[in-house]
């Protein structure tokens, strides 16, 4: 009589163990809480797939094959993670070259740590390529659009919803006027603030600090805010209606709203703050170098790409006015 024989994974090659280990590695490293539940989320969802098509759990028979099955289902799949969506917002729809990139990076970050750390000799993600997206044309908000989300922000301020009014002013304010990140703007503290000079300490990524400043206007809008924040024992400086935390998702459907009742159709997110405060402080200040520290790149790489921007925008702006066709006066 046959026996039915299932080998587990020996100790320290099961993959479900190494993922928890991966992100812990990532988390004693000092990563940022942003960075580690990237990681977190993008291998969840590996596990996820994994398990639906009886993937071995020893990650020594996880191969360059089953990983490309796995980029496949996401990049094809329209309705991926389940019928609850497994935490994925975009599941019902077609991935971009981004999101699979995206996935690719995580996969082959993990990959490579297993295989540093010894738990593999070959690593499946050697001949695994995923072609990197290329940069998109960045198009900053306009004034006419900021105006419109700051009279949305007054308007409700003069209704008497002051805390919110009053708050959503000065996140947006801070955003355009620092060009920070939304985990940097979360993450600021009522200590980080120096209102009076107009700078904000800010932690950026691999923890690291720096100042930001503020113009008058924001100021006064981030004074105004702190007149009606409560005085309660919570640290952070951003609050919600309910005086918790206020997290990303709050700030990102802030700004939803904010677009949508401002009747603005154009493409908008939080992000799109930081490429608005880019290319107008470079058409101010060309230093580059400044424009980097403020943002807190690490390379020069990231802010070719504003200056790059900022140079196609003034270009389009120039044949305004030297329009061969309109110059030659062609009819």
């Amino acid at each position: 009589m046959g026996e039915n024989l299932t080998l587990e994974a020996p100790p320290g090659t099961s993959l479900k163990s190494l993922v928890s280990g991966f992100v812990l590695t990532k988390n004693t490293e000092g990563k940022s809480p942003r960075t580690v539940e990237y990681y977190r989320e993008n291998l969840r969802r590996f596990l996820w797939y994994a398990e639906k098509h009886s993937f071995p759990d020893d990650i020594r028979m996880i191969d360059e094959w089953k990983i490309r099955s796995f980029l496949g289902y996401v990049r094809n799949e329209k309705n991926r993670w389940g019928a609850e969506g497994n935490g994925s917002e975009s599941s019902s729809e077609k991935s971009s070259n981004s999101t699979v990139y995206h996935y690719y990076v995580a996969i082959a970050c993990f990959f490579n740590w297993v295989v540093a750390e010894g738990f593999m000799k070959v690593n499946p993600m050697a001949k695994v390529k995923v072609s990197k997206p290329k940069n998109k044309v960045m198009a900053p908000y306009t004034v006419e659009e900021i105006n419109k989300m700051l009279a949305v922000c007054d308007s409700d301020y003069a209704l008497h919803a002051k805390f919110l009014g009053s708050r959503n002013r000065a996140i947006v304010l801070v955003l355009l006027d620092t060009g920070v990140r939304l985990s940097e703007l979360l993450g600021m503290k009522l200590n980080d603030l120096d209102n009076g000079n107009g700078c904000i300490k800010v932690l950026g990524k691999g923890s690291k600090e720096r100042m930001v400043r503020m113009g008058k206007v924001t100021q006064k809008a981030v004074w105004k805010y702190l007149m009606h924040r409560p005085k309660n024992e919570r640290p952070e400086l951003w609050l919600t209606e309910e005086y918790r935390v206020l997290n990303e998702r709050g700030v990102q459907c802030m700004v939803k709203r904010l677009l949508g009742r401002a009747k603005i159709t154009s493409t908008g997110s939080v992000h799109k703050f930081r490429h608005t405060f880019a290319l107008n402080f470079l058409r101010a200040d060309k230093n580059v170098f400044n424009l980097q520290y403020l943002l807190g790149h690490s390379q020069l790489e990231m802010v070719k790409r504003y200056t790059s921007a900022l140079g196609m925008e003034d270009a389009l702006k120039a044949h305004e006015k030297a329009s061969p066709a309109d110059v030659l006066g062609i009819k």
